[in-house]
């Protein structure tokens, strides 16, 4: 049953941050960083959006072994369908969000579509999170170079979050020859994201970690990890 509960929580999250990719797709002010390339690759080639990022994330599962090369474990191969299964809930978000609401033709619903994008993510990231199952490949690859360099795993995720944003613009640049896809909303999700995570962590995380622990509740070491 704890088992249940926990892929629960954590595919309510991969959902959750499903959504608040499709509202920064919908807000046109540009999709958080590691969200960039997935965005960029389906406008080349006039495709889903949900493809493309199960094909990246594919991608940075790889990335993690040529990284860590006989340290990667093999567990982390899981995270190619748990990346597949995220880029449907985004291919599905995406066509519930475009067909159920309106359009975003001004800048103030554009903010409002940005701002619950970085709610949803947020919020998401931090349910995924506190089931405590398996990283999603992006971080997996922050995890990797965090490992071989001994750097804090958040200078690793920056690196990787920014290294992502620089491919994307050179395939804006080089195909493109437009900017498509990263625009303010991108720095803005940069930062906004976290203090969403942080807000999930305080307040909503505390009732998951009851419904993740009926039993009993480690409460002192969630509060710990929330501070």
């Amino acid at each position: 049953m704890s088992k249940i509960r926990r892929w629960t929580v954590y595919f309510g999250g991969l959902f959750l941050m499903a959504a608040g990719v499709a509202f920064s797709v919908l807000s046109g002010l540009g999709v958080s960083p590691i969200d960039t390339i997935p965005y960029v690759t389906s406008v080349i080639f006039h495709s889903d959006m949900g493809l493309w990022t199960a094909i990246i994330f594919a991608c940075y599962v790889g990335l993690q072994a040529v990284i860590l090369r006989r340290d990667f474990p093999r567990r982390n191969i899981l995270q190619i369908p748990i990346g597949i299964c995220f880029g449907w809930f985004v291919s599905v978000t995406n066509t519930l969000e475009s067909a159920l609401l309106p359009a975003a033709d001004s800048y103030p619903l554009q903010l409002l579509y940005l701002l619950l994008s970085m709610v949803l993510i947020g919020f998401g990231i931090s349910f995924y999170v506190e089931a405590d199952l398996m990283s999603m490949p992006a971080e997996g690859v922050a995890q990797a170079i965090a490992a071989k360099t001994g750097w804090q795993l958040s200078s690793s995720k920056i690196l990787f979050d920014w290294s992502v944003v620089a491919v994307s613009l050179l395939l804006c640049w080089l195909v493109l020859h437009r900017l498509d896809g990263i625009r303010e909303g991108t720095l803005i999700a940069a930062f906004g994201v976290g203090l969403f995570l942080r807000l999930s962590q305080r307040t909503l995380c505390r009732g998951v970690r009851r419904f993740l622990h009926p039993g009993g509740l480690p409460a002192e070491a969630g509060d710990q990890q929330a501070a």
